[in-house]
């Protein structure tokens, strides 16, 4: 199948463990939701401030949240790979079946990707550095409140497609 071996993707161990533990799956997707709070609630609080929402507050203690949010993006990787290699188990549909023709999936991929090439835009680009110093009352510059909007729209779209996930099956 789409020239990778038919066992690609499709764990048989996860599987046997999502089938004979019930409780498995449900519970990941409680942890999937958490991570998603945690790291689209915390990035999107620090967007909205860096856009002008809230001047008053300042980004440095904004910032120290940001360990909890890559805590909740790891949440959601690895509880997104156990649904994709466990799928099998849940919804008999191989799991690159659902990569190829899932157009949600496919969506809240490429907005992953997208906002991963975002943050990497953020850092490497020197305006994570320049966020140091905004204290209250502080405007973050123009740039910087393009990447915090893209970086708004893109988490939302993540969640807006992840949630359409199941009708695209």
């Amino acid at each position: 199948m789409f020239g990778l071996p038919e066992t690609f993707l499709q764990l048989t161990f996860v599987e046997e463990f999502i089938a004979a533990y019930r409780w498995v799956w449900p519970l990941s997707e409680v942890l999937h939701f958490i991570g998603l709070i945690l790291l689209v609630g915390i990035v999107t609080i620090l967007d909205l401030r860096l856009l002008g929402v809230a001047k008053r507050m300042p980004v440095g203690p904004l910032q120290q949240l940001l360990p909890w949010a890559v805590l909740g993006f790891c949440l959601c990787v690895l509880t997104g790979l156990l649904f994709v290699t466990g799928l099998w188990a849940n919804v008999k549909t191989h799991p690159m079946e659902a990569i190829a023709y899932d157009p949600y999936l496919q969506l809240k991929l490429v907005f992953i990707g997208l906002a991963g090439i975002n943050l990497l835009v953020y850092y490497q680009t020197g305006m994570a550095r320049a966020m140091d110093g905004l204290r209250a009352g502080d405007d973050a510059p123009p740039g910087v409140k393009i990447v915090a909007g893209a970086s708004l729209v893109l988490w939302i779209g993540v969640v807006y497609w992840g949630r359409l996930i199941p009708w695209g099956l």
